[in-house]
């Protein structure tokens, strides 16, 4: 029994070692490419032929960190309210609204997602790389990067719903736990900051268009695409995405 074990032991070892191995094999085979665009963004690139997708995240440094104090949820109002609706863009793109952009993404079979965390705003696109498909994607995605409408109506309504969430989430023991471990921890440092009704209130569609054009620029973009594009396809990606931000 002893010797029994000692030799599952030893396979187990080994396996568990030549896992390892093959791993670091693979990541080692896997290359990243990167390279800074004219615009100054800087972008990295994995090719992986195998499924005709794409993954691309597009972060800037416009992070919940960047809110001033009094307007805490700057950031992730600006996400929130990509998704709500674009500006015309020229003769043959009219303005959308919410509905307008969910019905184009599912036509695309494509996504297109935004987040604010501490230290990033991120944007995402998922994508088929069928050309024509992939080039719809990328310019509707570029058109809620560079022309939000931060509607007033929208927002007061989205401002609504956020309040009436804040309200019913400080009921709970886990939220007011955790807001004063971060008062404990971080005092007045940003990362302390939480968004609350009255911050929310001091948050008008201005402050949205003030904070987009400070922080979403094209030099400020770091881009991650991983997917069956060569460099030269990235390239032309990454240059419609970014196209309607400002240098």
């Amino acid at each position: 029994m002893y010797k029994t074990l000692k030799t599952i032991a030893a396979r187990a070892f080994l396996i568990s070692a030549g896992a390892i191995f093959y791993t670091q094999s693979a990541w080692a085979l896997l290359p990243i490419q990167h390279w800074t665009e004219p615009s100054g963004a800087r972008v990295w690139l994995v090719e992986s032929p195998a499924i005709p997708m794409v993954d691309v995240q597009v972060d800037f440094d416009a992070g919940a960190r960047r809110d001033p104090a009094p307007q805490a949820g700057l950031a992730a109002a600006a996400a929130l309210m990509s998704s709500k609706g674009v500006t015309a863009g020229g003769p043959n793109e009219p303005p959308m609204d919410e509905n307008e952009l969910g019905e184009a993404w599912a036509d695309l079979g494509a996504s297109f997602e935004a987040g604010a965390e501490r230290d990033g705003l991120a944007f995402s696109l998922r994508s088929l790389t069928e050309p024509d498909l992939l080039d719809r994607a990328a310019r509707l995605a570029a058109r809620q990067l560079g022309q939000p409408s931060y509607a007033p109506d929208v927002w007061q309504r989205e401002r609504a719903r956020w309040s009436a969430a804040i309200k019913e989430a400080d009921t709970r023991p886990g939220t007011v736990a955790s807001k004063a471990f971060n008062a404990a921890v971080f005092g007045g440092h940003p990362y302390g900051q939480r968004a609350t009704a009255e911050t929310l209130d001091r948050i008008q569609p201005a402050d949205l268009q003030a904070f987009h054009a400070q922080y979403l620029q094209a030099c400020r973009a770091r881009v991650s695409i991983v997917g069956a594009l060569t460099r030269s396809q990235a390239q032309t990606l990454v240059q419609t995405l970014l196209s309607r931000l400002p240098a």
